[in-house]
């Protein structure tokens, strides 16, 4: 008994079954006064957090991070994806009530490009890996819409600079040539659009430096002047001001040049017969843009 008693000095006295029972009822009773269903109430008093989507960010931000060491390549695209969702989440702010939160997530989408752009200079270093890599980074750039003109700048400058080291010649000349795309989006009364028709101009004189080069080594490579004979006539059409109709005639001279001299016992001859069976395809476009009445006077100058 004196134990007891010591014991029930050391706090308050033990609360019994009945007592416990009944304050059970009344907390009950009060819930199903509110007029709410179960689910809700078990809701209510369980999970009582709130996050945010920068707190969401963030996360995921932490998230990949830890997955960039056992595989880097996976990382990077995860990146990739979720700028990807904050870009998205800029534009519906933009487009809503809550214009005001769509600087900032810009500015998250931005972060975690950078990010990205880490993880492949310092991780990334197998060729493939990084020829899928860039263009990963051009396709996640080109669908990317809010980003302010200078980041925008940086990332499309920094990603030509990636497509230029690539270390085999080929690969480079595939990236280089895409890169042009970045410095020519939206349309001209696009705000956000971003137009930088000399740098156009310069990825795809560059690509065909390279282009020419890489033929001198394989006549297979003739492929890459027809790839760069598509892009050029895709800026033309688009109306690129520095890419005149004297590079489109002037390329397919030269392309028509080089099958001309490419043997038929030339040990590259499917690919050779690919590359001429694109050729003629791209040739007959040209034609058919010359017989369009709403382009015949935009691709009339074109001499094929």
């Amino acid at each position: 008994i004196e134990f007891a008693a010591e014991k029930s000095n050391d706090g308050p006295p033990p609360v019994s079954e009945v007592d416990a029972a009944e304050g059970q009822s009344d907390n009950v009773s009060e819930l199903e006064d509110d007029g709410s269903t179960p689910q809700e109430k078990t809701v209510g008093t369980v999970f009582n957090k709130k996050a945010n989507c920068r707190k969401l960010f963030v996360f995921l931000q932490e998230t990949v991070a830890m997955v960039a060491p056992s595989d880097p390549e996976l990382a990077f695209k995860l990146y990739l994806q979720i700028a990807c969702i904050a870009d998205r989440c800029a534009s519906s702010a933009y487009a809503s009530t809550k214009a005001d939160e769509g600087p900032e997530y810009s500015a998250i989408a931005y972060e975690i490009m950078a990010q990205a752009f880490l993880l492949y200079e310092d991780d990334v270093s197998d060729s493939k890996a990084q020829q899928r890599s860039i263009q990963s980074m051009i396709g996640t750039l080109l669908s990317c819409k809010t980003f302010e003109k200078d980041d925008y700048e940086a990332l499309v400058t920094k990603t030509a600079q990636y497509a230029a080291k690539l270390l085999k010649k080929a690969d480079q000349c595939k990236t280089v040539m895409l890169c042009a795309h970045l410095f020519y989006t939206g349309d001209k009364d696009d705000a956000k659009a971003f137009r930088n028709p000399q740098r156009v101009l310069e990825c795809l004189q560059r690509a065909l430096k390279i282009a020419d080069a890489c033929c001198m080594a394989s006549s297979a490579h003739v492929q890459l002047f027809v790839d760069i004979l598509d892009q050029y006539v895709y800026f033309y059409e688009n109306e690129c001001p520095v890419i005149t109709d004297k590079f489109v005639s002037g390329l397919v001279a030269l392309i028509t040049e080089h099958m001309e001299n490419i043997g038929a016992a030339t040990t590259d001859s499917v690919a050779v017969a690919e590359a001429r069976g694109h050729f003629e395809q791209t040739i007959r476009y040209i034609k058919m843009k010359k017989n369009d009445e709403e382009t015949a006077e935009l691709f009339a100058p074109i001499q094929l």
